[in-house]
């Protein structure tokens, strides 16, 4: 999160119809925010805005892991620690892998947009319709 600003919930992005989350659905959510680059990271599909530092990494069939930032990594894996796990490299908590097959889709758009809101510019986020 950005400073005092409370991001949980505040925005989304463009919602894709259906109940279920699959990859395709995820792929296609995870694309639709502004100015999105999608590369290849490990062999898997990994997003960036404008170049910065990733926001999704890993999207595999069974989960993705997610750069909400530490306050958001630590409260969504609390909160849902079936489908939220902590993703550490070296000593520093870097992710949240999420099992986006069996997590809430409401869940899903929240965690993607405070891991987008967290790498993104400030004038992109502000795109978003809230």
């Amino acid at each position: 999160m950005r400073g005092d600003e409370d991001l949980l919930g505040a925005a989304r992005a463009p919602a894709i119809l259906g109940a279920d989350m699959d990859r395709a659905s995820l792929h296609q959510l995870l694309s639709s925010f502004p100015e999105v680059e999608e590369y290849v990271h490990g062999g898997l599909p990994a997003f960036r805005a404008k170049g910065r530092s990733s926001f999704a990494t890993m999207l595999d069939d069974e989960g993705v892991n997610l750069f909400p930032g530490e306050e958001g990594i630590l409260a969504f894996t609390q909160a849902h620690p079936d489908v939220c796990a902590e993703r550490w490299w070296g000593k520093r908590l870097a992710a949240v892998r999420v099992d986006y097959r069996n997590a809430p889709r409401d869940l899903i758009e929240e965690i993607v947009f405070e891991s987008y809101a967290a790498r993104a510019p400030k004038r992109l986020v502000d795109r978003i319709a809230r």
